[in-house]
């Protein structure tokens, strides 16, 4: 699937349209070869768990640098651990590793379904606003982006968040790193 993304600052409160889902957390762990070689080509390989389920996702280069918006291949993975293990003993290691608290909505507008996920991570205390459609084609996902610059233009969202949380994780811990003695 072709996931076009929007990522968007937002005031803490902020409450969007759409049918309310049951909260999540998601902790996410990315792996990558020692040499960095999946993040210098744009690709992510995640491993992320919420409640007792865990979701194995790879993510190919952003088709829309604007929007980091990417090809996702994803599936569902019974024993984390064990995938952990599998993917350490294929000689990945793990990039970063964080916690997402997402409150979740569900609508529809322009005929396409969004999904709306307001997060907080727990290394940043800004907050988050994604809207994302799922596409079956590249060219699908691309036509979406417009219709969800203006869903969100209608509910106020202007500040879009070009930063990858991966990104943002590694500067925190560099920050955080260069504060320590």
């Amino acid at each position: 699937m072709f996931e076009a993304e929007i990522k968007y600052l937002a005031e803490p409160d902020f409450m969007p349209a759409g049918e309310r889902l049951p909260d999540a957390v998601y902790h996410d762990v990315y792996f990558d070869t020692p040499d960095g070689a999946l993040a210098a080509s744009g690709r992510e390989l995640r491993l992320r768990r919420m409640g007792g389920t865990a979701l194995l996702t790879a993510k190919a280069p952003p088709f829309d640098v604007a929007t980091a918006s990417k090809e996702e291949f994803e599936t569902a993975v019974d024993d984390p651990e064990a995938a952990a293990a599998l993917l350490a003993a294929l000689g990945y290691v793990v990039r970063v590793a964080y916690a997402k608290h997402c409150r979740r909505f569900h609508d529809t507008a322009g005929g396409l379904t969004l999904a709306i996920t307001v997060a907080g991570v727990d290394f940043d205390r800004r907050t988050f606003v994604e809207i994302e459609h799922l596409a079956a084609t590249k060219a699908a996902a691309r036509a979406a982006l417009p219709a969800i610059r203006a869903y969100a233009a209608a509910l106020g969202l202007t500040r879009e968040c070009r930063d990858a949380y991966t990104d943002l994780a590694l500067a925190a811990l560099a920050a955080a790193a260069a504060d320590r003695p």
